[in-house]
């Protein structure tokens, strides 16, 4: 195949060249005659003259019958006839006659109009001028072997060069007429073949599951499981609380997990055009534009073939069919033989329906590529399949027969206005429906499913993790931060791994607490702040130890913890407590920090102090509660009068304050259920009336335990209000009313931290004398030390 001209625009390019040079030569022949001619013309037109004057004296001078006249009948032009055969056949001695194809064939012979000739001759401007019928007499009579004759095509019609082109199909044309040998014969047979299969082969492949892959629409259930499953995982939250989810649709690149579904997301995005939080289709979609584009060029590719097909047979069923193929001259058929024209079609005919089928198998691969990126490289790649047997034919085809093959002759082919016409319609209605059916069934079903796939992904709620508890059978869950709000701040961890990586040597740090191996790493992981509580015996805020004590030999064991309690604060190269108190009550997790660093400034040692999360678990040590109940001992067992002082009123209705926000936040509570809705105006009567106001509704309504004995959130409320909660009155006092109002009494549980068991032996030991404070908290009545509690331990 020629490069940067097509066969048939070669073919017709020269055709065009053809009739230039013919006409050219027709030009030269008429100027050349009328040179050697023009002599002999004036000669004839003198003679005519001397006739005429002969004749008109003769016919004055006699009166005799007129005599026939010596005129002729017929004009000079007409009595005139050049022979050009000399002009037309010199050289035809040095023509090859297996070229011409018929040697006996008569000499061109050319008419001039010589009446033509003599009107344009200025030395005869009275030549008369001739009648139509001498015109039609003498036109010019071209030989058809020069390619213009008298009976020219009609005006409507053209010729189309019908060229063979150099492919592998074209091979039984030639196959006997090439003069090679049988290897080459059996080689060019097996090229044949082997293109055809190749291409049979990459439309079995295209069409196979394996290269198709499956349907994208069943990516909609493999998102939804996704989402419902591993996205919202807490063990996938990074350092910023930030869900799996969230992650992958704002495509965060630092992801390790989940890679496919960001990759997946980022074509969907690219391929319809959408931003991150899109859901909605806009009107111009690159992808589907490219991916039509791409099929609109795959089947301009293969009309061209199909045209091509029906072309070459058309021009072949033109030749003259007989029993033997006959060649006029070298690539110029005579006549083709009837077997070798029925398996030309067959060829032609599977030439055709492979095209048919990779047509059909292009189309579904490009309308399943979601890759915007790779679907010019597919179309591309496409298109080398088409060329497989001109690429073989150029690289692998003997060269005898590749020589044969070219010298085929091109076959012109009539095309009328009609045709023309006709053909155009048929082409334009052939690749609208080759473009509406892929959009149909293809290309437009896919970007709806592309729009579901992300609303899968990615719709809906986002910040939250979940986890199951398998011995309750309940989903716990998590409300995570969004990316805005992470941008914002950092992470306490986040924060300390970047401090330890460029500023602080190895193993140690203010921020992390380092272990000395994987088993003590995995203990201090998974400790709860009620574990670290339970066993510290120290009730001090640790402000005096790190801000102006640097070798206090308790630096070690808090420093991590005071020093992540001043990030959270705000300050973190280190706070004061009184910088940190603002978080004392507040209900946010990282006041654990604070409340565990700074017990007294938040007020963890007090009886009378706001309950909320006043816990071993939510900071406070075991060491305060412990000061709390010695010192509850000697107080009065009275309910707590909001009018004595301000500083309870600002706390008891803190405490109330507090109370809704704390059970939304850890608890989930909607206080607008109908079961809940008395809430918030119970709420605003105890704040008001205090104590009295639990006998009203003396169970929490959300952990459903009693005001008076406190939850998992709050410490007890009989600290506040013992005679409401009947403290003063029970047989046995609970864990959770005031030692002040068991009387004068021994402790029904004796602490077990000390040498002796119960309080007989703490008499006999001598510890009522030695320690008479602690022996009136758990024995007052065996020490007789009652008169060192309040009103004598006496309870009204």
């Amino acid at each position: 195949m020629a490069y940067g001209l097509s066969a048939v625009k070669l073919e017709k390019a020269i055709m065009n060249l053809e009739l230039r040079l013919r006409e050219e030569f027709r030009k030269d022949v008429s100027r050349q005659v009328t040179k050697q001619i023009k002599p002999y013309v004036q000669q004839i037109n003198a003679l005519q003259s001397q006739v005429d004057r002969l004749s008109a004296r003769s016919a004055s001078k006699s009166s005799s019958p007129p005599q026939p006249s010596v005129e002729p009948e017929h004009g000079v032009s007409e009595l005139l006839h050049v022979d050009l055969d000399t002009l037309l056949t010199e050289g035809d001695g040095n023509m090859d006659e297996s070229l011409s194809g018929n040697s006996d064939r008569a000499l061109p012979c050319v008419s001039i109009d010589i009446v033509d000739l003599l009107q344009k001759d200025p030395d005869h401007p009275g030549t008369k001028p001739p009648s139509e019928m001498q015109r039609q007499k003498t036109k010019v009579a071209i030989d058809p072997s020069l390619g213009l004759t008298n009976d020219s095509l009609h005006p409507e019609l053209v010729e189309e060069p019908v060229a063979f082109l150099e492919t592998a199909w074209n091979l039984v044309l030639v196959l006997g007429h090439t003069n090679c040998g049988r290897v080459d014969l059996v080689i060019a047979c097996l090229l044949w073949l082997g293109s055809g299969l190749m291409q049979i082969s990459f439309f079995f492949i295209l069409l196979s599951d394996d290269f198709l892959g499956e349907p994208f629409g069943n990516q909609v259930e493999v998102a939804k499981a996704w989402r419902e499953s591993i996205a919202h995982d807490f063990k996938h939250m990074d350092l910023n609380d930030e869900s799996l989810v969230s992650r992958v649709c704002r495509a965060d690149r630092t992801l390790i997990l989940s890679t496919s579904q960001m990759q997946m997301l980022d074509q969907i995005n690219a391929f319809l055009g959408l931003g991150k939080d899109e859901f909605q289709a806009p009107y111009f979609q690159p992808g589907i534009l490219l991916c039509m584009m791409c099929i609109l060029l795959w089947c301009l590719y293969l009309l061209n073939e199909f045209r091509l097909v029906i072309f070459s047979l058309e021009a072949v069923s033109q030749v003259p069919r007989g029993p033997r193929t006959q060649w006029k001259r070298r690539g110029g058929f005579q006549t083709i033989s009837y077997g070798r024209f029925g398996v030309y079609c067959f060829m032609r005919l599977a030439r055709f329906f492979i095209a048919v089928g990779l047509l059909y198998a292009g189309v579904q691969w490009l309308s399943g590529t979601i890759s915007i990126t790779e679907l010019i490289l597919n179309a591309v790649a496409l298109s080398a399949v088409l060329q497989i047997d001109e690429m073989v034919f150029a690289a692998l085809m003997p060269k005898k027969i590749q020589i044969c093959i070219q010298d085929l002759e091109a076959i012109k082919v009539p095309y009328s206005k009609a045709r023309s016409q006709t053909e155009s319609i048929m082409l334009l209605v052939g690749i609208t429906c080759l473009m509406l059916w892929p959009w149909m069934y293809n290309v437009g079903p896919l970007s709806w499913d592309m729009l579901e796939v992300k609303r899968q992904y990615c719709g809906g709620t986002q910040n939250f993790v979940v986890a199951g508890n398998q011995v309750q059978g309940v989903t716990v869950g998590l409300v995570t931060l969004d990316h805005a709000q992470g941008l914002n701040q950092t992470s306490l961890t986040r924060f300390a791994v970047s401090r330890h990586i460029w500023q602080e040597p190895l193993g140690t740090s203010n921020y992390i607490r380092f272990t000395q191996d994987r088993s003590s790493f995995v203990t201090a992981r998974d400790m709860d702040m009620h574990q670290r509580n339970l066993h510290d015996s120290l009730c001090m805020d640790f402000d005096n130890i790190f801000l102006g004590n640097a070798t206090h030999e308790l630096q070690e064991f808090y420093r991590q913890y005071f020093y992540s309690a001043s990030y959270e604060a705000g300050i973190p190269e280190g706070a004061s407590c009184a910088e940190m108190a603002h978080l004392c009550h507040s209900i946010d997790t990282k006041a654990r920090l604070v409340r565990h660093v700074c017990p007294r400034t938040c007020d963890c040692h007090l009886q009378h102090s706001n309950p909320l999360l006043k816990l071993v678990g939510e900071g406070c040590s075991k060491a305060c509660f412990t000061e709390q109940e010695y010192a509850m001992r000697f107080s009065p067992c009275e309910d707590m009068n909001l009018e004595e002082s301000p500083h309870l009123r600002e706390a008891w209705e803190g405490f109330w304050d507090s109370y809704k926000p704390l059970m939304e936040q850890r608890v989930g509570m909607n206080f607008s259920s109908p079961s809940l809705s008395f809430v918030p105006d119970f709420l605003a009567y105890v704040k008001q009336v205090g104590c009295p106001g639990l006998g009203v509704v003396p169970t929490d309504p959300v952990t459903r335990s009693p005001w008076c004995s406190g939850s998992q959130y709050y410490g007890p409320l009989a600290n506040w209000c013992p005679r409401t909660c009947g403290c003063h009155t029970s047989e046995t006092l609970p864990w959770w009313c005031p030692r002040s109002c068991e009387g004068c009494k021994d402790t029904a549980n004796f602490p077990t931290h000390i040498r002796v068991s119960d309080c007989a032996q703490s008499l006999q030991t001598g510890l009522c004398e030695a320690y008479p404070l602690e022996s009136a908290v758990y024995c007052a009545e065996t020490c007789n030390l009652c008169s060192a509690l309040h009103n004598n331990g006496t309870i009204d």
